[in-house]
């Protein structure tokens, strides 16, 4: 599929699984539909691993979340207008974005900055498309040989936490941090609830242990 002439892939939701580079946090897994050994890994908090673990397994809470509260708002009170899909199109420090798509009863569509969870937990339940910039996913994308292989945080073969893989973007953007800022980054992430920043500031802080 091709959007604003960028070419992307439609990609499935695997598994939400705990991830070890930060506390509360959790790696939720999207796959590629048609080659599903190839998967990226988006770390995400702890509510909204809950809210896309509730959409996959169908246990919901009786009052709404937020996200189905947006999704149900269009066919209960604003039916004209359709989710049509949403996608995952950016990646910058740590951080991935993600665009909820719109139709209007013209027949134009209209994107809506999202959080790449929110997004995700809106696509399940809407059952609309979820779509990923093929040449970020390419740049991102992770190989499975077998299930176990899928996520962050999983054990090695040796039965210990595997070393977690060093980003381009962790390596271009924090070498020159002392051990002391990046720290004082992580913490700064975590108070603000970013979790997918925190999880790459975090693989730096273990990668330089590891050296």
């Amino acid at each position: 599929m091709r959007v604003n002439n960028e070419e992307y892939i439609e990609v499935d939701v695997l598994d939400v699984r705990a991830a070890t580079q930060a506390s509360e946090a959790f790696s939720l897994i999207l796959v590629d539909r048609f080659h599903p050994s190839l998967y990226v890994p988006i770390i995400i908090g702890l509510n909204e691993a809950r809210a896309i673990l509730g959409e996959i397994h169908g246990r919901l809470p009786k009052r709404p979340l937020t996200h189905t509260l947006f999704a149900d708002l269009f066919p209960a009170f604003i039916p004209d207008y359709h989710i049509e899909f949403v996608s995952i199109d950016s990646y910058g420090q740590g951080i991935y974005y993600a665009s909820i798509v719109i139709q209007t009863p013209t027949g134009e569509f209209f994107e809506v900055d999202a959080r790449p969870s929110d997004a995700v937990a809106i696509a399940l339940h809407a059952s609309v498309p979820l779509y990923f910039k093929k040449v970020l996913f390419e740049e991102h994308k992770q190989v499975a040989q077998r299930f176990s292989d899928y996520g962050i945080g999983l054990l090695s073969e040796t039965g210990h936490p595997a070393a977690p893989s060093r980003t381009p973007h962790a390596a271009t953007e924090w070498e020159t941090m002392s051990l002391s800022e990046l720290k004082d980054l992580l913490q700064a992430a975590i108070d603000d609830e970013n979790y997918e920043l925190a999880a790459k500031i975090q693989e730096e802080i273990d990668r330089r242990h590891q050296e």
